[in-house]
């Protein structure tokens, strides 16, 4: 071994050195006065121990693994379960849009049914309002007879009065008797 090997063993132990125990403060650590070969024992000894942390270290990274691919196993079975019952829910959805369609066409049916029934109740308001038309004129004609009866009624009313009048009241050449006829036992008409 020659001396640059020896430098770059040295300051290969010496960051492993660091690296374990962390950094060095800035002061100069003292020189080790001790030959080099029990300098490079206390190292192999140090190497030896950082061999078993990292041997410890491996193990627990193993344990790790273990745990890791168990949790990867158990959210892919969960994974798989979830789509399961997602595509469960998923085909109850669709037997609910069936259901729905379905009583989407039967309110269609009866939305024409219902169509049917205004056009025929639009027959018959149009048939009630031509009844009411007739009705009306009816009525009109009714109270024009009515009226044409009430004033026939008058004028012959009218038209008696005068007469009795006349005859309760006799006059020169006339036959008067108080309008109790010829037989003379009749009742005076009223006035």
């Amino acid at each position: 071994m020659n001396k640059d090997e020896s430098t770059k063993i040295l300051d290969y132990l010496k960051r492993i050195d660091e690296s374990i125990n962390g950094p060095r403060t800035r002061k100069q650590p003292a020189k080790d006065k001790r030959p080099l070969s029990d300098r490079v024992d206390s190292v192999e000894k140090k190497l030896g121990t950082l061999g078993t942390k990292v041997r410890t270290l491996g193990t627990k990274v193993d344990k790790l693994d273990d745990r890791v691919s168990e949790v990867q196993l158990g959210l892919a079975t969960l994974a798989a379960d979830t789509k399961a019952q997602f595509q469960k829910i998923d085909a109850r959805f669709d037997g609910i849009d069936t259901r729905f369609d379905g009583i989407d066409t039967r309110f269609d049916g009866i939305d024409g049914r219902l169509d049917g029934i205004d056009t025929r109740f639009g027959k018959v308001d149009r048939r009630l309002d031509s009844v009411e038309l007739e009705l009306k004129k009816v009525n009109k004609n009714i109270d024009t007879r009515g009226d044409m009866l009430k004033d026939l009624v008058e004028r012959v009313h009218h038209e008696l009065t005068g007469r009795v009048v006349d005859l309760e009241n006799a006059g020169p050449g006339r036959k008067g008797n108080g309008g109790r006829g010829s037989g003379g036992g009749g009742v005076p008409l009223a006035s």
